[in-house]
């Protein structure tokens, strides 16, 4: 039997911070969410290399994975991204969840993107999509429900999902870091010997579904 990922509530924990703590202050003054359904600026040179659909999607990949993200989004250099600020966002829910920084500091290192939307940060919150990967397996829909409830403010339902990679487990939660809320869905898949965890935050519960909803319905392989 495969391990479980031993960090794996840590794991989602340090991608909850990254948007509402530190990734705020990229996306400047508030704006638009930059949804699935507003994708009209052109990409960047650092927006992820991507194969562009009339949908107004992207596709964007790690050595694991591919899915699509709404054109127009950014990737950013994942230590960067996902370094502690000032305002101590990572100690915070190292402290929250009882494990030393350095803990999740050791997480950064299976980080392999970060993707913020175009439409600037809304409420505090710049929507955008992380994802990592762990050696480990699934885990059952009651043991994700208890490692969300470890760190979450609420947390909705658990649910099993179909997806061109296979079954994915979805869960949506909310998350209050230094007094700044975000909504979040969590999309947790096998791919060979790994779990890879992705997280989508945005200002707005029915923003972060929409992007959830595009990356189950394209998360192939890679």
């Amino acid at each position: 039997m495969k391990p479980r990922p031993r960090t794996a509530p840590a794991s989602l924990a340090l991608l909850a911070v990254l948007a509402a703590g530190g990734l705020a202050a990229c996306g400047g003054d508030d704006a638009g969410t930059g949804s699935a359904a507003e994708s009209t600026s052109t990409p960047s040179q650092d927006s992820p290399e991507d194969t562009s659909a009339d949908d107004g999607s992207q596709e964007v990949s790690t050595d694991q994975v591919r899915l699509r993200l709404p054109e127009g989004w950014e990737s950013l250099e994942a230590q960067e991204a996902l370094a502690d600020g000032e305002d101590g966002a990572l100690a915070a829910i190292a402290e929250r969840l009882g494990v030393p920084p350095a803990q999740l500091e050791a997480t950064l290192q299976d980080v392999d993107l970060v993707a913020v939307a175009d439409g600037g940060a809304q409420g505090g919150v710049l929507t955008n999509v992380n994802v990592l990967h762990q050696p480990g397996e699934l885990p059952a829909e009651q043991q994700l429900a208890q490692q969300l409830e470890q760190f979450a403010d609420t947390t909705g339902d658990v649910a099993t999902v179909d997806s061109p990679v296979g079954d994915v487990l979805r869960a949506d939660y909310q998350l209050d870091i230094n007094g700044t809320p975000g909504q979040f869905e969590v999309l947790l898949a096998q791919v060979g010997a790994d779990v890879v965890t992705i997280t989508v935050t945005s200002a707005d519960a029915a923003d972060a579904a929409e992007v959830a909803d595009m990356v189950v319905s394209s998360l192939e392989e890679a």
